[in-house]
């Protein structure tokens, strides 16, 4: 495996991330709108309570939506850089294969384990 993307590779991961940045902040504005949208006179509580819960789903999902905005943003500034593509725990190549899943990830396979193999350390103490 080459530790290195091609520009081609370059390009379709960067547009890859650009997409996705489109249609989460689509689907961000939807959630939002459907959230704070008038309901109009309400008959009863519980028409009021399945509004409520509904309004919590859609907040949450944005928050989702979000984050892995943020997550994007986030890769997308390593094109500046120069980083894209690899790890930020080891400087490691994170590899292709990987990259296609989750172009936005930060890290290798490897070191990701490592880190859930500490977080789970941690809770158990």
């Amino acid at each position: 495996m080459a530790d290195k993307l091609t520009k081609k590779d370059l390009e379709h991961f960067k547009e890859r991330l650009m997409e996705e940045r489109n249609n989460i902040l689509a689907r961000l504005k939807d959630h939002i709108g459907d959230a704070i949208q008038d309901q109009g006179p309400m008959a009863d509580e519980a028409d009021l309570a399945e509004v409520a819960t509904n309004q919590a789903f859609l907040l949450r999902l944005a928050d989702k939506e979000r984050k892995l905005l943020k997550e994007i943003n986030h890769a997308l500034s390593k094109f500046d850089t120069g980083d894209y593509g690899y790890c930020e725990g080891t400087g490691d190549f994170i590899g292709k294969k990987r990259l296609e899943i989750r172009p936005w990830t930060r890290y290798s396979i490897q070191h990701k384990e490592m880190l859930e193999k500490q977080k789970k350390g941690y809770a158990k103490n």
